[in-house]
């Protein structure tokens, strides 16, 4: 009886090494599952892109200035006129637009052409679309040219700049929020 115990008990605790590496690959596996899970949703809520060009001057750099973007916004709630948001290209599906809504759907615009000093157009924004502008009004190929956005074409909204031009992140205190609202001057000279 005793031989026969003393076994057992030795069988039994290699069943225990078994169990206890076995819970160690689960606490792993478990952690790999969650950090993925969580890196699969910022990915999917966030990013970083680069805005190059002379059309967001002067809030954004020339050169190309890193900005963040709140992928979920649009998806979530209507963006408000003032906003800054990165959009696909109207004329090429492959790029992507750095720009300002300067209105949305059921709005009116007003819009000088770029030839004529004394004729104005007008133009009502569709239902599902927005009216994106430049902030450099004179160097931006923009909704006075293409017309009203889909909504549809919009991939987020721009929370901060990150980074200015060829400069790193860091020191932290060129991190900007972007302001969004329209200054008066956007109304001026189209």
């Amino acid at each position: 009886m005793e031989v026969a115990r003393r076994s057992f008990q030795r069988s039994g605790g290699d069943a225990g090494c078994q169990s206890m590496a076995l819970r160690d690959v689960g606490v792993v596996l478990s952690c790999f599952a969650r950090f993925g899970g969580a890196a699969f949703c910022l990915m999917q809520a966030a990013d970083t892109i680069k805005c190059v060009g002379p059309s967001m001057l002067p809030t954004l750099n020339r050169d190309g200035d890193i900005v963040l973007l709140d992928k979920l916004s649009p998806r979530l709630w209507r963006l408000r006129p003032g906003e800054v948001v990165i959009a696909r290209s109207v004329s090429n599906p492959r790029q992507t637009v750095c720009k300002r809504i300067i209105a949305q759907e059921g709005d009116t615009v007003c819009v000088r052409p770029r030839y004529s000093s004394s004729e104005v157009e007008f133009h009502k924004v569709p239902k599902g679309h927005v009216w994106l502008e430049g902030d450099n009004k004179h160097d931006s190929h923009d909704s006075r040219y293409y017309g009203p956005v889909p909504y549809a074409l919009l991939q987020g909204r721009v929370v901060m700049r990150v980074s200015a031009g060829a400069e790193e992140i860091w020191p932290i205190n060129q991190l900007k929020w972007m302001e969004n609202q329209v200054s008066p001057q956007a109304f001026q000279e189209r």
